[in-house]
């Protein structure tokens, strides 16, 4: 017996490492195909939590204390679920951390797949099989094989001559065997449109990762004011100088655009924005949004004279109907005309202010030019969208008109013109307010459209301010009604991602163009002295056959074509 020689057992029994690689496993996961539907998948799934579930309007994320308040309102629809939804960031889906996670994610499994594709694309174009098997020409799909004249040299130039790029791959015993490749370049379209998917996915991670978008009311006049809840040398402010509004001749709204200063430290850039021409300042484009005349400039002194307020009061949109009228007697002589401004509340029988009704009182002049006439009680409310008025007064027992509809009462017609609604708002922090609610300020326009004030709430009886007419209290204040002001909706907007988007867009469209548009096609020629044979692969066709049968007969050949090929142009 031969001795095993020491060491050869322990040499024999070393194996190749084993087990998992990690590098390897995140690799083929992630260029796995179900795995990346998988992602999209899960990606939709949170789009439609997001679209369902309310989300936290943007200027409430970084409010505390709103953002607080807004959670108590969902509580009356989720109830103890609230809690667990926040947690999860069920209502702030689209600025979670896994919904970045999981953007970030498919941002890498698309990066990894795009990467995984490039070499054995370029390869196909750049080093392309120029030789298949002899069976090949028996068994492809797309074949063709017929006799002609000239040999190899009439077949290579017919194919360059169709804009082929030819290889003549080898000859031997007299056989000459080609390759002939037509738009090989567009290969890259594929891979184009991976990359383009790409962009378009970092593009939108970034819009929402490191985007600004948040629209500011401001005033025409008012001083600047700043962009960021948070100083630093980076912000901006901006100030709006002229606010302008274009009607038509039927009141119809055709233009709206602003003159507005953007400052950041000492640099001041001046432009005009609307809403389709942005003004650019500072990498942050302003966009003209809206425009605004709800807006009043109010001033308040006190009994010394000092200013205690001084500002524009914005009605933040918030309005209340009050009814139109027009009076005439019985002549058809019009006796007034215009809006009456809600006097007070009748809370009706219940704590809820669905039944609360709106009161005022309608005086009107008793004859053209007089300075008295009769006083008529109101009390209205608003059912479906639909304003239904109780009046009651002299010579006019209590009815219920809608708006369109008329009473007599004496010897004049008193019409419910309409229903408007007019700015109102309440004030609870009001200076020299007579109640714990604050006043209540409307503004309601007279007949030829000047606006005025309404205020109740800071007197013993309700106040009227015309412009530049100021009304002292007798708690000392003295209120001036300064004007109507005009004011701008700006949208101020940075999107680091939309240079990704439109690139993406524009390289998915060639992409596309060259998949479908420029079809590659590669042909394996076998030309023996005998017989030429054709094999090949085209993109996005099914009549490689019949093109190759054509090409024969471009030849010379009389055997190339079958029945049908030349029913239709080539």
């Amino acid at each position: 017996m031969t001795a095993t020689p020491s060491g050869v057992g322990t040499r024999n029994s070393e194996l190749s490492p084993s087990g998992l690689d990690p590098l390897r496993t995140a690799w083929q996961l992630l260029t796995n195909v179900k795995f990346a539907l998988f992602l999209v998948g899960l990606a939709l799934v949170a789009g439609l939590v997001g679209t369902v579930i309310p989300q936290v309007p943007g200027p409430m994320r970084g409010n505390l204390a709103a953002r607080s308040a807004w959670m108590e309102l969902r509580r009356d629809t989720y109830g103890p679920l609230t809690g667990p939804m926040d947690g999860l960031q069920l209502f702030d889906v689209f600025h979670s951390a896994w919904f970045n996670g999981l953007w970030l994610l498919i941002i890498v499994a698309v990066t990894v797949c795009t990467v995984s594709r490039f070499r054995p694309t370029w390869h196909s174009v750049q080093r392309p099989q120029v030789r298949v098997a002899e069976g090949y020409f028996e068994r492809a799909h797309h074949r063709a094989a017929f006799t002609h004249e000239g040999g190899a040299a009439a077949v290579e130039a017919m194919l360059r001559k169709r804009r082929y790029k030819v290889i003549r791959a080898e000859e031997r015993d007299g056989t000459a065997y080609l390759f002939a490749d037509r738009f090989g370049w567009s290969h890259y379209g594929t891979f184009l449109s991976h990359l383009a998917l790409l962009m378009l996915l970092v593009g939108a991670l970034l819009t929402t990762m490191a985007g600004f978008d948040r629209t500011f009311v401001f005033a025409e006049g008012s001083p600047e004011a700043a962009v960021f809840d948070r100083p630093g040398p980076n912000q901006l402010f901006i100030k709006v100088n002229e606010a302008y509004r274009g009607l038509d001749a039927e009141d119809n709204v055709i233009d709206y655009h602003s003159l507005i200063e953007v400052r950041r430290g000492d640099e001041v850039k001046a432009c005009k924005t609307s809403v389709n021409d942005p003004c650019h300042a500072f990498g942050y484009k302003v966009h003209q949004a809206a425009w605004f005349n709800d807006i009043a400039h109010f001033r308040i002194t006190n009994a010394d004279g000092r200013v205690v307020l001084d500002t524009n009061l914005d009605f933040n949109s918030e309005t209340t109907a009050v009814p139109s009228f027009v009076v005439t007697d019985a002549q058809g002589r019009e006796l007034f005309r215009g809006m009456i401004p809600q006097m007070g509340t009748d809370p009706g029988e219940t704590d809820s202010r669905a039944d609360d009704y709106a009161t005022a009182t309608l005086v009107f002049p008793s004859a053209p030019g007089a300075t008295t006439g009769p006083a008529y009680e109101i009390a209205w409310r608003v059912l479906d969208g639909r304003m239904s008025l109780l009046i009651v007064g002299p010579e006019l027992d209590p009815v219920r008109i809608a708006p369109g509809e008329s009473v007599v009462a004496g010897s004049n017609r008193i019409t419910l013109a309409s229903a408007t609604s007019i700015p109102a708002i309440q004030v609870f922090d009001m200076p020299g307010a007579t109640t714990p609610a604050g006043a209540t300020v409307q503004m309601p326009t007279t007949p030829d459209g000047t606006p005025y004030l309404y205020i109740a709430g800071i007197s013993g009886d309700n106040v009227i301010l015309g412009k530049d007419r100021p009304v002292k209290t007798a708690g000392g204040y003295t209120y001036t009604f300064r004007g109507q002001v005009e004011a701008s909706g700006v949208s101020v907007r940075r999107d680091p991602g939309d240079t990704f988007i439109w690139l993406a867009v524009g390289m998915a469209m060639v992409g596309l163009t060259l998949t479908f548009y420029v079809p590659r096609r590669r042909l394996w020629v076998k030309v023996t002295p005998a017989r030429t044979y054709m094999a090949g692969i085209a993109e996005k066709t099914t009549r490689l056959g019949r093109e190759m049968r054509l090409m024969g007969a471009q030849l010379g050949s009389r055997d190339a074509l079958q029945d049908g090929d030349t029913s239709r142009g080539e």
